[in-house]
């Protein structure tokens, strides 16, 4: 199906420019191509990572481990589905899981700790829970069916509230009349069905495809009208908040630190940034074809660490010393983040006098005696007296 593309409006207001820059990764799901970009600068920074490798990349999710985890849909006969592991410091990629019996096809990735969950893809009729993939950041993965009740047809959406419960995207695509229908569904924090949250047609919801949660509200991309949604998660109250202003012009999205969305194309390659207003501060061209999926690394110190308050939840959190860890203020375990060898589990050393590598009782130092090391310049194991 041809699409016109969006012009990118010439308009910015204060609201919509970022305060500063996140890294966005994207991939084509045509083109198996993975992209990085730099917000400040989109066509500027634009980097090729992999070029026609991925086959059909359809979902994108950080971990946390800070890796990009990448969902391939293979080619329905030789190549199965797979989860991809990029490895963003290395720039090498790993197979951590393949669907083997090509009867999971992902369509959306959503974080819950270290757990990832899977959703399915409707361009290739999957259909089914919602699956649970344990240890892909390290270990044996083992696979099972997550949600129950509320039976799902595909599932091209996943946000994950901090109270743990679970939004979807349940979308039928009808293979005649290519029309997408369906409502977003809520699960607990186990994976039961709880309600149904948007109905399908509702406050002009049509094809609910890509969706983020911030704060306390839920956006969900509606395929078919191009339009994104506004939801609060307290009252259910929902509302247009942008227009991308084409059919099929919003289809993945991706939230931005500074509270602008991100949201793709489902038949262009096409991004949209909108601002916290709702405003178009910009479309980009990503040159990648279909826009498979997308996922945000916020630099500059702030990355994804588990939630101290809700371990099945992810937030964001400052990590200003570059060692991995989130600091204790923003909801991380680091009881010393200007300290790169100071956090949970570090190894303790005497040269840090006064201080807490392995932030064993946080605020409290190690007890530790000063040592003075003097030169041993003849080798003969006695340091000189006189030199230091």
């Amino acid at each position: 199906m041809a699409l016109a593309l969006v012009a990118a409006s010439s308009a910015f207001s204060a609201a919509a420019t970022p305060a500063r820059a996140d890294i966005v990764y994207a991939v084509g799901k045509s083109s198996g191509d993975l992209i990085r970009y730099d917000t400040a600068d989109p066509a500027g920074t634009r980097t090729v990572l992999a070029s026609g490798t991925l086959n059909a990349p359809s979902a994108l999710a950080i971990g946390p481990d800070r890796n990009l985890y990448i969902g391939t849909a293979g080619d329905g006969s030789t190549v199965a589905p797979s989860i991809v592991r990029y490895n963003t410091r290395s720039g090498t990629f790993t197979t951590v899981h393949t669907f083997s019996a090509f009867d999971i096809r992902p369509g959306s990735m959503a974080f819950q700790g270290s757990i990832l969950l899977v959703g399915r893809d409707p361009d290739t009729f999957d259909t089914g829970p919602v699956v649970r993939l344990t240890n892909v950041t390290g270990g044996t993965v083992d696979a099972s069916s997550y949600t129950s009740g509320g039976s799902l047809a595909s599932s091209p959406g996943l946000a994950i509230a901090a109270d743990g419960r679970l939004y979807v995207s349940e979308q039928t695509l009808n293979g005649v009349t290519s029309q997408s229908t369906g409502p977003v569904k809520r699960f607990d924090s186990a994976g039961s069905f709880l309600d149904e949250f948007i109905a399908d047609g509702a406050s002009g919801l049509a094809g609910p495809a890509g969706m983020v949660i911030s704060g306390q509200e839920l956006y969900t991309a509606s395929f078919m009208n191009g339009n994104v949604l506004r939801t609060s998660l307290a009252s259910g109250t929902t509302a247009t908040f942008a227009s991308t202003g084409v059919p099929f012009g919003a289809r993945t999205l991706a939230l931005l630190a500074d509270g602008s969305l991100l949201v793709g194309s489902g038949t262009s390659d096409l991004i949209h940034r909108f601002g916290s207003d709702g405003t178009l501060a910009d479309t980009f061209s990503s040159g990648i074809g279909v826009i498979g999926g997308r996922a945000t690394l916020m630099p500059n110190g702030t990355v994804e660490c588990p939630n101290e308050a809700n371990a099945s939840s992810i937030v964001n959190g400052l990590d200003a010393d570059g060692d991995d860890y989130c600091s204790s203020a923003s909801g991380g375990t680091d009881c010393d983040d200007g300290a790169n060898d100071v956090y949970p589990g570090a190894p303790e050393l005497c040269s840090n006098v006064g201080g807490n590598n392995d932030c064993d009782i946080e605020g409290q130092a190690d007890d530790q005696t000063p040592f003075v090391l003097h030169r041993d310049a003849d080798g003969d194991g006695y340091g000189d007296v006189n030199v230091f």
